[in-house]
């Protein structure tokens, strides 16, 4: 049993890793979009200042929850279930705009490994850690 948490400790810090990665990829790929995304965006709905300014500020306290999670600190478990509610508000008040599909891909695969920690935290073994 002691083998089999020792690797899902493991694997549950790559998971965390991926999702750093992906996080990272997501931030590169919606600065650079296409033209015709670009266009689109234009000539909808612009995200205000505040809305980009909040979303910053949560892609910064997400950096800080996954190094706590990495380092299985008590305070990272419902700080990252917090920080996933709060995704998904900010995903609905972000309004219509138009992503490219290596974007879409990216933000997709972020949320199945997001759902993928918070199936590790609450019903896995590995929430004892967390206790520690």
């Amino acid at each position: 049993m002691l083998v089999f948490i020792m690797n899902l400790k493991n694997i549950f810090k790559k998971i965390v890793l991926i999702d750093l990665l992906l996080m990272i990829l997501a931030v590169v790929f919606s600065t650079y979009p296409s033209e015709a995304v670009q266009f689109f965006n234009q000539n909808a709905n612009p995200l205000s200042d505040m809305f980009i300014t909040l979303a910053i500020i949560y892609i910064i306290a997400l950096v800080i929850c996954l190094y706590f999670l990495y380092k299985f600190k008590s305070i990272g478990k419902p700080f990252y279930f917090i920080l996933f509610i709060i995704g998904i508000v900010l995903s609905l008040l972000a309004g219509s705009f138009a992503i490219d599909p290596i974007f879409y891909v990216i933000d997709g695969l972020s949320w199945a490994n997001g759902g993928a920690i918070l199936a590790l935290l609450y019903f896995s073994p590995i929430k004892k850690e967390f206790d520690k």
